[in-house]
Parts: structure tokens; sequence; C-alpha cells
């Protein structure tokens, strides 16, 4: 009998020692599942809150991961740190530590010798980086500059990256004006002029970024429809050519290249501005090499700024304002002419088809949820002169949230086009711009204003000079057009 006795509470003991075993792993099981979630919490919390300081998305992960860690109230939260911001042109960054600690009541314990097993801890360590958004992106990976800022130029970039993937010396050329952005890095290395205020100084030698939209397809265009008129009216355009002509006769007999050459010297001497290289009073500019109308091959934008626009007093008389508004569907054009009074594009995709769209002189365009897409060689956007142009992006569909794109098949002879806001013309945008094989260019006193908050360029190279000016003031929750380029937000665990 004592033997049997002895067997028996063996027996419960082994068993009981097994059971306690068992429910310790459940239960050591169950606190590590409650940590990981407070830590992968908080660092949503630190993802999802709104405001730009980086102390009040610390407070906001601290107080979710231990809201989440007493949700249960068998578990004790033992520890809980969370980690300062540490900052890269990326983003910001922290870490959150969670330490649970239960003390289960077992019953089965008691065979073992104690009331309770002892205290089970478990840790759970997250990460979460708040990615600053992207508003500019030279993809040329070349040795030849992918951003230039020059003269009185200005660029401002609030709360938002501009990145250069040029891997050469002159990866960003800062050689004047003033730039400002959330932070500026080059793949390569910058060449910043002391003429040049830059904020902050850029960071060096980054990784390149790849093209956010290398596996977008854009959509196929259809035939062309006929071209719309919106030239000047005969007397105006026959007024203009009088004045060209007399210019010409009063110039030309004392002009010969390389003598009393200057920046201002156009095909006529010193009469003033030259004709733009595409049309046929610029054909005569010695200043225009082949292809320069497309920019197609320039290693600098210089020599396309002081070609692309027409004398002040060719369109003199323009009327801009008092004119009615005339109407443009959404369809495929072997390119677009405005050159004459107010033109509304109803909302829509439009296709340029191996020609530009210029828009040129006094007019404007106006653009309401509308995708401009250029496609085939020799096709992109040029506003000059005075001309303005505001247009605004999608909200909704396969295209929202872009403003302008091209089908990667754009270059003129194996060289990249230019598409640009020259002269003292105004292009405003609300979306993105995504031109992958084309250079983007702004210069004389042009302004790219950004009223709107939401402007992302994503272009071969991106040059501003002269005293052009490019503004963007990115707040998307001021506006319904949605990020076509949304910024890194990731919270993971890490241990």
């Amino acid at each position: 009998m004592p033997v049997f006795a002895i067997s028996i509470m063996a027996i419960l003991s082994l068993v009981g020692a097994t059971l306690a075993l068992g429910m310790d792993s459940r239960s050591g099981h169950q606190v590590q599942q409650a940590a990981d979630a407070a830590a992968l919490g908080g660092a949503t919390a630190f993802l999802n809150t709104q405001s730009p300081r980086a102390q009040d998305r610390l407070e906001a992960a601290r107080i979710q991961a231990k809201a989440l860690a007493a949700r249960n109230s068998n578990y004790e939260l033992a520890d809980l740190v969370v980690d300062a911001v540490s900052e890269d042109a990326f983003g910001q960054h922290t870490r959150l530590a969670v330490e649970l600690q239960f003390e289960p009541v077992n019953f089965f314990s008691r065979f073992t010798g104690n009331a309770t097993t002892a205290p089970i801890r478990r840790r759970a360590v997250a990460s979460s980086t708040w990615g600053f958004p992207l508003c500019m992106l030279a993809l040329n990976a070349d040795r030849e500059s992918g951003l230039a800022i020059k003269h009185m130029a200005r660029l401002v970039a609030d709360g938002c990256i501009v990145w250069s993937n040029a891997a050469g010396s002159e990866s960003m050329q800062f050689l004047g004006g003033w730039s400002k952005a959330k932070s500026f890095c080059a793949t390569g290395t910058a060449d910043r002029s002391h003429l040049a205020n830059v904020s902050p100084l850029p960071d060096q030698n980054c990784n390149p970024l790849p093209d956010p939209l290398a596996d977008w397809t854009p959509p196929r265009p259809d035939t062309c429809q006929p071209d719309p008129d919106f030239d000047p009216p005969l007397s105006i355009r026959r007024s203009a050519d009088r004045i060209l002509a007399g210019l010409a006769r009063e110039s030309r007999p004392s002009f010969r290249r390389g003598e009393d050459e200057d920046e201002g010297a156009g095909p006529f001497g010193h009469a003033g501005k030259a004709a733009p290289c595409d049309t046929p009073a610029g054909r005569s500019n010695p200043h225009c090499p082949a292809n320069s109308a497309t920019g197609a091959g320039l290693p600098d934008f210089d020599l396309l700024a002081l070609t692309d626009n027409l004398l002040d007093v060719l369109y003199a008389m323009d009327r801009r304002y008092d004119l009615p508004t005339e109407k443009l569907t959404p369809g495929t054009y072997c390119g677009l002419d405005i050159a004459y009074g107010h033109v509304e594009m109803t909302p829509g995709t439009y296709f340029i088809k191996g020609a530009p769209m210029q828009v040129t002189r006094k007019a404007t365009v106006t653009a309401e949820g509308v995708t401009l897409i250029f496609t085939g060689p020799g096709a992109y956007l040029r506003v000059s002169d005075e001309a303005r142009m505001t247009l605004k992006a999608p909200t909704e569909g396969d295209l929202a949230g872009i403003a302008v794109a091209e089908r990667r098949n754009t270059r003129t002879n194996g060289l990249p086009v230019a598409s640009r806001l020259t002269g003292t013309g105004k292009l405003s945008i609300i979306g993105l711009i995504y031109l992958p094989t084309q250079n983007f260019f702004i210069s004389g006193s042009g302004a790219g204003d950004q009223s709107s908050p939401l402007l992302q360029i994503v272009a071969n190279r991106i040059a501003i000079r002269d005293t052009g000016r490019l503004r963007i003031d990115f707040e998307p929750g001021k506006t319904d057009v949605p990020v076509a380029i949304k910024p890194a937000r990731i919270a993971r665990l890490v241990e």
C-alpha cells in the first residue's frame, strides 16, 4: 500500500509538472503576442500621427503601446522604451521596446513545490520609419548634372526631399540663387558656388533612388483628331510679320557672327529676344543648332532660354482677359499650338503625339481633372512668352494624381527632349509631372508657383536658371488630388 501511494503521488507530480509546463508555455506565447502587438501598435501610431513634429509622434507611439499592453489585466507592463528620433535624408526613424511580465497562478505547480510558477517576461522591439515625401527626383544616372540651379533662380520645396541620381562630381549644381528643401541628396557630389544659398547643405554619395513608377504602363493613344485653331487673328499675325521684317532690315547688315555678339543677341543682332528656333523667322538664327527647338542633346539649357521666346512687341496687341473661353475635349492630338485667347481643357486624358504642346504669346490654358500624356518622338510641353497654364490632375481613376506624363518614347534622335517654362509666363500644376526620359527646365522669370500644396517632379534632368522660380508647399491635406508617389511609411517587428 505505501508503495502504491508513493507511485500515485509520483505519477500525479509528473502529470502536474507536465501540465504546469504546458500552461507556462502557453502563457509565455500569449505574453509574447501581447508584447508584439503593443510594440507594433506603437510603431504604427508613430506613422499615422499627422503632426509634422517628431515629438508629437513619439508621444502618440508611447501612449498607444502602453494602452495595448494594459489591455489584458493579466499582464503587467514591466518596461517600455521609445527611442528618440534619428533622421536622415530618407526620413525619421525610431524604435520601440516593450517588455511585459505575467505572473500566472498554476494549481498544478504545487506538485513541484511552488505556489505559483516563476514570472514570465517577454520583450518585443519594433522599428518605425516616417519617410519624407519626394518632390523632385532627377533620374539621369550619367556623370552630367541631374539638378542645376543657376543665376538668381529660386527653388523652395518645403517639407519634402530633392534627389539626384547623377553619379558625377556635379550631381547637383548650385551656381547661384536660393534653394531650400527638407533635404537634398546627391548620388554623386554637389558643386556649390559661394554665390548660392542652399539650406540644408546637400548630402552626398547617397544611394540612387529607383524610378518610383518604373512598372507603370501608360495608356495608349488613338488616332489624331483634327488640329484645333488657336492662332492669333490674321490681322495681328500680319502686323507681327511687318514688325519682324523691319527689325531684320535694320539689324542684319551690322550683324556678323562672332562680332558684337552677347547673351542678348538673337538672329537680328541686338534687336531683342530671338524668334524661337522652330519658327520660320528663327530658322536663320545662327544660335540654333539642329534639335534646339526640342532641347534634344543640349548639354546646358542656356541656349534654349535665349531662343525660345518671341520679341515682346510681336504680341503687344494680343488680348487675353476679354476673350470668350474656347473648350477643348479629351482625345489624341498630333501636337497642340495654343497661341491666342483662353482655352479650357475639359476633364479627361489628352494624348500629345509626335509633336509638342505649346502655349505661347499671351494665351492662357485652364485644365482641371486633366492628364497630359506625351507620346512619340518630339512630344513635349512648352509654356513660353507671357503664357499661363493651370493644370490640376484627376482626383480619381487610374490616372488619379498624375498631371503630366510620357510614354518613355519621346526622345528625338535618341536624345532627351526638354519640357519647359521660359519667358515670363506661369505654370501651376497640382499633381505629378512624370517625364523619366525628358528634361524639365524653367528659365527667364517664369514662375512655377504653387498656390496648391502638391507638386512632384520626376524627370531625367531638372534645371532652373535666370530669375525662374519653383515653389512647392507640400501639404497634401489641403487638396483633393491624391499623392501619386507616396512617402515610405514602414512599421515592422525587428525583435
